[in-house]
């Protein structure tokens, strides 16, 4: 199946300026669906086929993979709170034990509320999985607006471990804030975004407010977040940041790191064609072995459809960002917020997207998918 490089404008120089042309849909879909990996052009720095197995495609969890009596492929639903959004921190560090802390944005019901799935995400909650999938139910609610900049709504977390603390990143109406904890519930936010709109009125961001984080930490110990700004009616662009120390970001100036590419041929769209937002970065390595910084993201097409891309680069190089050849996970729910979890021998994706197809199950829901698709997992929790 043929591939062209297209010209990509205003890409931060530091990710380069191509992309590449994706195939139809359905057939991208059939070839995800036989393929062992999502396959990315060699990038001008080396890319070697930046991804490997365990970066995608993704195939849903299975109902003999989901514990906690949760009905798979959906780990957490509760349709009082609609959990979304979610952020998953490895407990002890330690890749050989599967638990997990799960963040997720909620709308907790008000005291003359019915519930309302539709409605902004006003707290994070902490869940627990002991198999690394299955979520409790027990949450722990770690975060609430309380400061004049947040607004009244806050959601999108993304958390990391640093340093014996838990960085939690999240979204409110002023922009991206920062708390952190020494046990993972107790939080303390600071008083300011740490990313607030750009003062600069001519930039790409139109001095719009930047939302949906995803932040990472290299080995050298450099922060990078990559993040979300709506720049016209359903239409978002993914910027980047770096920091020495996960609270003070510059923006990496000359334009977004990402953004949707314009279709050639309307019959035959682009699956990100038309919005491209919620980034999530994860490291890892290609199939020789070079470090690979991946980003995944939620990607819009021209009829409507989401699912999920994938972009990656060669760390150490500083190679162009290259866009997989297809989607890493597609569905009829409306997949979207990704988040990966990788683990020596698999990784799980998470995303929000309609618990079902059913009109009692139009509400969020957070499902899983695994790759390798052959891949076993740990027992799941009974």
């Amino acid at each position: 199946m043929a591939t062209q490089h297209l010209p990509t404008s205003g890409v931060s120089s530091r990710l380069g300026r191509f992309a590449l042309q994706a195939p139809h849909w359905a057939l991208v879909t059939l070839a995800l669906l036989s393929a062992t990996c999502a396959t990315l052009a060699d990038a001008e720095s080396g890319g070697d086929n930046l991804p490997n197995a365990g970066a995608g495609p993704f195939r849903v969890l299975r109902a003999d993979e989901v514990g906690n009596t949760r009905s798979a492929p959906n780990v957490l639903v509760d349709d009082e709170t609609f959990p979304r959004d979610p952020a998953i921190l490895d407990v002890d560090g330690d890749s050989s034990t599967p638990e997990v802390w799960g963040y997720f944005a909620i709308t907790p019901e008000g005291p003359m509320n019915e519930p309302d799935p539709k409605a902004p995400s006003r707290a994070i909650v902490r869940y627990e999985a002991l198999d690394g999938r299955s979520f409790d139910r027990a949450p722990v609610t770690v975060l609430v607006p309380d400061q004049g900049w947040e607004g009244a709504t806050l959601g999108a977390p993304s958390v990391l471990s640093v340093d014996g603390e838990t960085f939690l990143y999240y979204a409110a109406e002023g922009g991206i804030g920062l708390a952190r904890s020494t046990d993972g519930v107790t939080f303390d936010r600071l008083a300011a975004p740490v990313l607030g709109p750009n003062a600069d009125a001519t930039s790409w961001e139109m001095g719009n407010v930047p939302a949906n984080p995803g932040v990472v930490r290299l080995e050298d110990g450099t922060f990078l977040l990559f993040y979300d700004v709506l720049v016209a009616p359903g239409v978002r662009k993914i910027g980047e940041a770096t920091s020495k120390d996960g609270v003070t970001w510059v923006r990496i100036p000359g334009g977004p790191a990402l953004e949707a590419r314009a279709d050639v041929n309307p019959d035959d769209p682009y699956y990100d064609g038309v919005s491209v937002s919620a980034p999530q970065p994860v490291l890892g390595k290609s199939s020789e072995g070079r470090k690979i910084l991946r980003v995944y993201y939620e990607a819009l097409d021209a009829l409507g459809r989401r699912s999920i891309g994938l972009a990656a680069t060669n760390v150490l190089l500083g190679g162009s960002l290259d866009r997989a050849i297809g989607p890493v996970f597609v569905g009829s729910l409306g997949p979207s917020q990704p988040c990966v979890h990788v683990r020596p021998d698999y990784a799980l994706l998470f995303v929000t997207q309609t618990a079902g197809t059913s009109k009692s199950d139009q509400i969020p829901a957070v499902a899983a998918a695994l790759a390798p698709a052959d891949a076993v997992l740990p027992p799941r929790t009974p």
